[in-house]
């Protein structure tokens, strides 16, 4: 006690003073709650870092809120790919091997009363026409239930598999983690047909025959099996915001359940609309730059003003300040119509974007003369702003313009904006329930176009080929042959022998396939145009079809066997076309282009025929053991 006295008195008035102070403020907190005791609130930290805004956007929800949902997800699993010929393994170590029996017996495989008494699981794993695989996949950001994304396929480590081209991933558990167990839950599932692309990165030349290739790829094999919710989550919590979230959304989207639902004062769960479901990135994109402001009167128009002075910024996010213009509203169309006509070229486009998001006809015409043209450093942004846009017909009218440009790029951006509005200037069919053939009918030179993301697809850009008189394809190790031999008619009538059909002097072409196990051989004839030919050997009966000949003859051709023989075809002039092949994606992107389509059932209803069919001429069918056109195991249903 003295010590502290004498350090009191060495402190002197001043100390005294700055002590009495710290006294007075340890008795006024003590009681500045009254009866209750407690320290006053501490202010509220943001629970997430906020990104750097343009000035012009604060106010928007993405000024308060983040989407939760919006990274990708990884998911894995074991399986098993069938159908190859021989050149599989049945080599995989014992915990996998009992997971996969496991999986084979719930299926009701091996059970005299499910009709699949005849398949020996554990003959089945020892056989040389399967391999264990490991199976990797990214669920792209906003999936919803059903959307389809690609997987990688792996053959397991220490294993003689020498190649997984032309095989089938039967059904695939996928979950979150790739542990043995199975503790965590399946949120999607994997099956399909393996492709092994058939061209070298320089896509000059074809991949050698014998090549290892123990690692494939599943074209939108993947599936989501599981709702996956959109949510969006404050920055810092706030019951008032959240619920002023949750009243813009739904004064603006409307819907029965609402839109937006705010669960507390962190999250508001969102509902995609049904008119976005093919594009939820597109209805994110909008939610996110709606002002809670917005029903303040004189916002807008004020709004407006500041966001068309903020497109002559050149550091301004030119695409959302022209998303947040678009979400004033219709009543700020007077304000932007007349910088449709600016000269600032990005000032007229930006508006004009904006417009068309809105539903502006006279935004769209200014869109549209800018596809149109063809060229120009906006024509990529214009062509996906007319994706977007409600007048479907104005912008299909738009895209195929495009289909008759020189630059085969062009031709290939207008094909792939048709595809996206579903256009009906588009021919497709569906073939063998491996790939979609689509034809565009147009001007220019013929152009071949294979995909090698999302679900395969086979364009045909311009007038329909036909194979030349004399044609002979043969592909690596002799599976398929394709003849076209010369008619034998004198030298005069051969041009007009030639566009006959069957039935004139003009002969058939002729298909062969040697199956690699059995060496069975099948022969088909077809006519000569290239849709015929690809069908026909592409084609496979279904099974489950109340129409399904199990003694009709078949080839079954894989997408990857079709690509290779396009790609021959061109390359040594039998047919006069120019042939392309969608780019690889960077190694680390690989699995996150998988187009957000649905796997097609079925076929649609603009189906391509040109004559007659095919015809066939012999009742020999291969023979795969397991059903060859199924990736559903044996005893599964397909869709299940």
């Amino acid at each position: 006690m003295p010590q502290f006295a004498n350090r009191i008195m060495k402190l002197g008035s001043g100390g005294l003073a700055m002590l009495a102070l710290v006294a007075v403020g340890v008795s006024l907190g003590g009681c500045s709650n009254g009866r209750s005791g407690k320290a006053p609130p501490v202010a509220q930290q943001d629970l997430l870092p906020r990104p750097a805004l343009y000035p012009a956007l604060h106010g928007t929800i993405k000024s308060f809120a983040a989407v939760a949902s919006a990274n990708p997800v990884l998911v894995r699993g074991y399986g098993i790919v069938a159908g190859l010929p021989n050149t599989g393994s049945g080599e995989m170590p014992p915990p996998i091997r009992s997971m996969m029996i496991n999986r084979l017996l719930k299926n009701n495989i091996g059970f005299l009363s499910h009709g699949t008494a005849q398949y020996d699981p554990s003959k089945i794993l020892r056989s040389r026409q399967i391999a264990a695989v490991f199976v990797e996949g990214v669920i792209p950001p906003l999936a919803m239930r059903g959307t389809t994304f690609d997987l990688k396929v792996i053959a397991l480590p220490n294993t003689q598999t020498t190649s997984l081209a032309n095989g089938l991933l039967w059904t695939t558990p996928l979950r979150v983690h790739a542990g043995l167990s199975n503790l965590s839950r399946v949120i999607a599932r994997g099956r399909g047909p393996v492709f092994c692309d058939p061209l070298r990165d320089s896509a000059s030349k074809l991949v050698k025959a014998g090549t290892i290739l123990r690692t494939g790829r599943v074209l939108a094999g993947g599936i989501v099996s599981i709702k996956i919710p959109v949510i969006l989550e404050l920055y810092t919590p706030s019951y008032r915001i959240s619920y002023s979230i949750q009243q813009i959304i739904n004064q603006r989207y409307g819907g029965n359940p609402p839109v937006a639902a705010a669960e507390n004062d962190r999250i508001v769960q969102l509902r995609v609309p049904r008119r976005y479901q093919n594009n939820p990135a597109q209805f994110v994109d909008m939610v996110m730059h709606l002002y809670l402001e917005q029903n303040v009167p004189g916002f807008t128009r004020a709004q407006a003003k500041r966001l068309l002075k903020a497109l002559a910024d050149p550091t301004a996010p030119l695409n959302q300040i022209s998303t947040a213009l678009a979400q004033l509203g219709r009543t700020i169309l007077p304000e932007i119509e007349p910088y449709y006509c600016s000269p600032d070229l990005r000032v007229a486009f930006y508006t004009a974007r904006a417009g068309t998001i809105i539903g502006d006809e006279d935004a769209v015409t200014v869109l549209k003369k800018i596809v149109r043209q063809g060229r120009g450093p906006y024509l990529m942004d214009a062509v996906q702003t007319l994706e977007q846009s409600h007048d479907a017909l104005r912008a299909s009218l738009a895209f195929q313009h495009l289909l008759h440009s020189p630059d085969p790029r062009t031709r290939l951006l207008g094909y792939k904006a048709l595809l996206k509005i579903h256009s009906p200037a588009i021919y497709s069919q569906v073939v063998g329930e491996k790939f979609m053939l689509d034809i565009l009918p147009s001007s220019g030179p013929t152009l071949i176009y294979a995909t090698r993301t999302g679900y395969p697809r086979l364009a045909i850009i311009g007038r329909v080929p036909k194979l030349i008189p004399g044609s002979l394809y043969v592909s690596q190790g002799n599976a398929i042959t394709v003849n076209y031999p010369l008619p034998s008619v004198p030298q005069k009538s051969r041009a007009i022998s030639a566009g006959k059909k069957h039935g004139s002097a003009a002969l058939p072409v002729q298909l062969y396939y040697r199956d690699p196990l059995s060496h069975q051989m099948v022969q088909m004839s077809c006519d000569p145009e290239l849709p015929d030919v690809i069908t026909a050997l592409a084609q496979a009966p279904n099974p489950f079809s109340p129409r399904y000949n199990p003694r009709a003859p078949y080839i079954a051709a894989s997408y990857q066997r079709i690509v290779a023989m396009l790609f021959t075809l061109c390359h040594n002039k039998n047919i006069i076309a120019t042939f392309m092949m969608q780019r690889k994606a960077p190694p680390s992107m690989a699995l996150y282009a998988s187009l957000n389509q649905p796997r097609p059932s079925g076929h649609t209803l603009g189906v391509y025929r040109h004559g007659n069919g095919w015809n066939t001429t012999s009742t020999t069918q291969p023979s795969h053991g397991l059903s060859p056109f199924s990736s559903a195991l044996p005893g599964e249903k397909p869709g299940n």
